[in-house]
């Protein structure tokens, strides 16, 4: 194999694959990635067995070839580079490296004891933008579980249905929901379709979404019955298959509550501020108070530990309604929540101090975030 190229080019696809690379000291095979040219591209592929992905890089192939190679010893060697133009050659097992001013020798392994990446046979796919994609899974992402008892919430719910896709995502404590409606998607999948996507797998569509190419415009996601491939469309494309999570979703639908007793609207920076002052002070459960006088259009928000002391801060409402409530909640839970929702004014619903709260944005209904409260 002999491969010429951008460094930049490089370097950014074998960031991007070592990442995904397994750390398994039963394979040691799945630290390494592995190499091959096709044309004039060079393939890149990494996998830990659960998910893969494979990448291609321009250039130019003078002699055909696969090698594979540790990965994160040759992404740290790429990122140390300035060099503008690098070549990759095979020799036997090896790939030697040269730059103008450096030259490199990784040792490999056999090519052959090297995973194969499934390939995804279906044609079905759902098409959306990246930038709707990736910031509609990182409203989901912090209130994703990671429980070794229930494996069915350390992922993200995709549920297609005709009119809207809703992506969800609990820990059991706290749920996010986010629905998109069917004119900002294009599918020839016959709804309903349900599937669980592991939590690594929504981390890397995002990361790539952020870090990859600048021409990716849309992304196709391919389900299977165990699997699903997300297909990054750009110049070279960018192919990511995972396995998907068996189990039944929770049914979640009816506990987001219909209407709240109490409502109120604030500003989310006024409220995020007062929820990181008093969890400065909160116990060991993270707890902080909630008193809300409606009248007074005043929300206190209150925490107190006797080794550290206590916090008291008011916060204006903008909207109140309802009678008065107190009510407490993990701090950490609620800045996660704040966090995922847009603009710069949320709304807040209640209703007992034992019932879940419902946190939404004033600009964007299309996306909720439930909050169980602590009892004390």
């Amino acid at each position: 194999m002999k491969f010429i190229t951008l460094t930049e080019n490089l370097k950014q696809a074998i960031n991007l694959a070592e990442r995904i690379t397994g750390k398994n000291v039963t394979l040691p095979v799945l630290s390494n990635i592995l190499l091959s040219t096709n044309k004039n591209q060079l393939h890149v592929l990494a996998t830990d067995l659960e998910l893969g992905i494979e990448l291609s890089v321009s250039g130019k192939v003078e002699e055909s070839g696969q090698v594979v190679i540790p990965a994160k010893t040759f992404a740290d060697f790429l990122n140390n580079l300035t060099s503008e133009k690098i070549t990759l050659e095979s020799e036997k097992q090896a790939l030697k490296v040269t730059t103008e001013s450096s030259e490199a020798l990784f040792q490999g392994i056999n090519p052959e004891d090297f995973p194969i990446i499934p390939e995804v046979k279906t044609e079905k796919t759902l098409e959306l933008d990246k930038n709707l994609l990736r910031e509609s899974l990182g409203q989901i992402l912090p209130s994703i579980g990671y429980l070794t008892t229930k494996p069915e919430l350390n992922g993200v719910y995709f549920h297609l249905d005709k009119n809207f896709l809703k992506l969800v995502g609990t820990d059991s404590f706290r749920l996010a929901e986010k629905t998109i409606s069917s004119e900002n998607f294009k599918t020839n999948l016959k709804p309903p379709l349900e599937m669980i996507v592991p939590v690594k797998t929504i981390q890397e569509v995002i990361r790539i979404s952020q870090e990859g190419p600048e021409d990716i415009s849309s992304i196709l996601i391919y389900p299977e019955v165990n699997q699903v491939q997300f297909l990054f469309k750009n110049t070279n494309e960018i192919r990511l298959v995972s396995r998907l999570i068996n189990g039944q979703f929770p049914e979640y639908a009816s506990i987001i509550p219909n209407t709240t007793e109490v409502k109120i609207s604030v500003k989310k920076k006024e409220l995020a501020e007062a929820v990181r002052l008093a969890g400065l002070f909160c116990t060991k459960i993270n707890d902080i108070k909630f008193l809300l006088k409606i009248n007074q259009k005043k929300l206190t928000i209150e925490a107190q530990d006797p080794s550290l002391g206590k916090s008291q801060n008011v916060v204006a409402l903008t909207e109140a309604q309802g009678p008065d409530l107190e009510i407490s909640f993990n701090y950490r839970f609620v800045l996660d929540g704040l966090n995922s929702l847009t603009g710069e004014e949320v709304i807040l619903g209640f209703n007992k101090e034992t019932s879940p709260a419902l946190f939404e944005s004033k600009n964007d209904q299309n996306f909720v975030y439930l909050l169980m409260p602590i009892k004390i």
